[in-house]
């Protein structure tokens, strides 16, 4: 039986790679191919199309790469329809993977589609399952509220867990980070710009000069910043104009879990890592920033006070947000400062914090890829 697993943002790749190596275990008869970035080149699978370029959110950031998009869903529906699979996967990127699924349906693929990661029908724009619903043959969500969404609809959904509680984000080596770069016992900022361009476009430099302002009231303070592979030229591009910059220790991504280890605070851009701190107890700060027409359209079909998934969940502010306008210098400062200055704050943060990701997690005994894997190979072997 031949899978085809389609990942075209880092944090899908993550998920493409995690569901091959499970899907492999289960049966490694399976043969897997298909689209990917870095990840799942590690674990064997050679993307067929080049991703870069896709990482896109927000309307304004969609119209401008929209000759690009369709492109790659061209070059993408090419090579399943060469490759004939028993079965696609089409990991999150809602955007790029219902036009992909309708062109593979138009030109007459009958085999299964599976959507792994259901959009955020429940925050904003509630259209969009009908849509899913129509094209897939299958859906797996991360949250077990989502089936209510889908299932109505005529899709069947199963819910398999969210990956990020996979990892034992409390695991990283506190001292690594301070050795290496001679830190000793100075306090540490962390800092996460975010995985897409226009994320680093847009909040670089209220990022930095946040640091430079926090330096001035806390001169020995030490910021690190693990950068993702995917962003790691934007990130030093704006590092290199911008003399505030000089102030951050720029890291590669797979230093993530020491620094947060030894983090007192975090900054961090609106994602899936914010649900990362969170399990590891880092008292976070999130910002975000997108384009004004993205903003606009946004703010019109949002369901959801909150953007960070902890906090919506908790229907709580346990991690301060500020969004567009209110992303300026004078509130990052403030907020950020009392994690750093009040041990009671950012004892009574971190344990909130640990508290709302543990009964996010559940008490689930197998891994959210492993449940996936399993979910997939059932509906190869389903009569």
């Amino acid at each position: 039986m031949n899978i085809y697993l389609i990942a075209v943002e880092p944090s899908a790749d993550q998920l493409g790679a995690d569901l091959a190596q499970e899907l492999r275990a289960l049966d490694p008869n399976l043969v897997l191919s298909g689209i990917g970035g870095a990840r799942m080149a590690d674990v064997g699978i050679a993307s067929a199309v080049n991703t870069n370029g896709l990482a896109i959110l927000g309307i304004t950031e969609a119209l401008m790469r929209l000759p690009l998009v369709y492109r790659k869903i061209a070059e993408a529906s090419a090579d399943i329809e060469a490759a004939q699979p028993d079965m696609v996967v089409m990991i999150d990127s809602y955007g790029f993977m219902v036009r992909l699924a309708e062109r593979l349906r138009k030109h007459g693929f009958e085999k299964t589609l599976v959507k792994y990661v259901a959009p955020q029908v429940w925050a904003t724009r509630p259209s969009r399952a009908k849509r899913l619903a129509r094209l897939f043959d299958h859906l797996l969500t991360l949250h077990p509220f989502e089936a209510d969404w889908f299932t109505p609809l005529g899709l069947p959904t199963q819910h398999v867990g969210n990956a990020v509680f996979d990892t034992d984000y409390k695991s990283g080596d506190p001292n690594a980070l301070r050795q290496k770069y001679d830190l000793g016992d100075r306090p540490i900022l962390s800092v996460f710009f975010g995985s897409r361009p226009s994320e680093i476009k847009r909040l670089a430099k209220p990022f930095s000069a946040t640091v430079q302002a926090l330096k001035e009231q806390i001169p020995d303070l030490a910021i690190l910043s693990p950068v993702s592979a995917s962003v790691a030229e934007d990130v030093g591009a704006a590092a290199g104009s911008d003399p505030s910059m000089n102030d951050i220790i720029l890291l590669p991504e797979d230093t993530k879990l020491d620094v947060m280890a030894c983090s007192m605070a975090a900054l961090a851009c609106s994602g899936t890592v914010t649900t990362q701190l969170a399990c590891a107890g880092v008292p976070t700060v999130v910002a975000y920033r997108m384009s004004w027409l993205t903003s606009v359209l946004v703010g019109m079909m949002l369901n959801s006070k909150y953007i960070s998934m902890v906090n919506i969940d908790a229907k709580a502010s346990l991690m301060p947000e500020f969004v567009q306008k209110s992303v300026t210098v004078d509130n990052l400062v403030r907020a950020v400062s009392r994690y750093l200055i009040d041990t009671k704050k950012r004892a009574a943060a971190s344990d909130a914090l640990i508290l709302q990701t543990n009964l996010m997690r559940g008490s689930k005994t197998q891994s959210a890829s492993a449940q996936a894997a399993q979910a997939i190979v059932e509906l190869l072997q389903a009569p």
